[in-house]
């Protein structure tokens, strides 16, 4: 969960970051070692979380979509 939520807490603030892990995960899989159900979260319920984002996402907003996300993550990890 870790892993994930530091990928995501990123993809929200860099948005540059973001379309690698939207439209590249295999290079964020590798880099951060990501396990297969790890990886399979990625591609799915996280990136399309990822699409539906703001660009930019406000600052002001981070905080509330880092702790949305955070939930998707539980959720789909359950």
């Amino acid at each position: 969960m870790d892993k994930l939520a530091d990928i995501v807490n990123k993809a929200i603030a860099d948005y540059g970051f973001r379309q690698i892990a939207q439209w590249s995960p295999e290079d964020v899989i590798s880099q951060w070692c990501l396990s297969a159900q790890e990886a399979a979260v990625l591609t799915g319920a996280i990136k399309d979380e990822l699409d539906r984002l703001p660009v930019p996402v406000e600052p002001g907003d981070i905080p509330a979509e880092e702790k949305r996300l955070a939930e998707v993550i539980r959720g789909a990890l359950s």
